[in-house]
């Protein structure tokens, strides 16, 4: 079937049926179409290109996360670039700010395993022991190191979880930072991660919620990246288009999506390695 997307992300499909946008002038026979909508936003596009589509084909369908889908079993590669993988759907948490739990339901739903090494699961760790241990076994046969960019629940973390994280080889694995009450449970899996680098542990920071004002954001940044971690700033635009564009968070989110530019704040530039030693530019005036 062919799949139509609003916009093209890093994992959007390259097969020749996944398109972004209107049809192209050569186009595949008539077949299912299903435009796939993730972010609410763009609704209006999708109902665009259900217009534009519809010129074409005889079952165009409308869908996705943005018009509440629940999420059934997950094929690999229909709706996301080989790699990418879903294992279960739900989160057991209620977040004001996530459609989550309304859309998937605070129940863990298991998902047959399929195969890819960059785990989207809405909440990982709340499945059950034995699942777990089976994703970790799919995980380690890879040929790409794990990714969890789904996030893993920092409350939820415990001893026998970092022993399977050891077990295989780790790109990377994001927690999140939702608020400021957030930091002690970040705190705790700094300590159960002490063996991993940096470099690996990466945190989603939801700035600009309930007020939160840019000067108060960019602490807590800095207070995600003291304790070990590489923040993601992730501001919150709202469930509709009309507060995507937050002008004051503009400078904040540019600076805290990107290490190699926040780095520079947090530890100060340096200068080339000279006889084994990284010096500070300010050493060598």
């Amino acid at each position: 079937m062919i799949r139509v997307f609003p916009r093209r992300t890093k994992w959007t499909p390259s097969d020749p049926l996944a398109f972004v946008g209107d049809p192209p002038l050569q186009r595949p026979p008539d077949q299912p179409v299903l435009i796939s909508v993730v972010f609410t936003w763009d609704i209006p596009e999708g109902q665009r290109l259900l217009r534009s589509w519809s010129r074409f084909y005889s079952d165009v369908q409308l869908g996705g996360s943005a018009f509440g889908d629940c999420g059934g079993e997950f094929v690999p590669g229909r709706f996301l670039k080989s790699g990418a993988v879903i294992t279960s759907r739900g989160c057991i948490r209620n977040c004001s700010f996530c459609m989550v739990p309304k859309r998937e339901g605070r129940t863990i739903r298991h998902l047959r395993i399929a195969d890819g090494f960059n785990l989207l699961d809405n909440n990982f760790l709340a499945c059950s022991e034995t699942h777990i241990i089976q994703v970790f076994n799919m995980l380690g046969n890879q040929k790409s190191p794990a990714v969890f960019s789904g996030g893993l629940d920092a409350r939820l973390l415990q001893p026998w979880h970092v022993e399977l994280l050891k077990s295989i080889r780790v790109k990377s694995m994001f927690f999140a930072c939702d608020n400021k009450s957030s930091i002690r449970h970040l705190r705790r899996v700094a300590t159960l991660l002490c063996d991993f680098s940096r470099e690996k542990k990466r945190c989603y920071v939801l700035i600009g919620f309930r007020g939160e004002t840019p000067r108060q954001a960019e602490a807590r940044l800095k207070e995600v990246y003291a304790l070990g971690f590489l923040p993601f700033a992730m501001l919150y635009r709202g469930p509709d288009a009309v507060s995507r564009n937050r002008p004051e968070y503009h400078d904040l989110t540019g600076t805290w999506r990107n290490p190699r530019t926040y780095k520079v704040i947090m530890e100060g530039p340096r200068s080339p390695i000279r006889g084994g030693t990284q010096l500070r530019i300010s050493d060598c005036r």
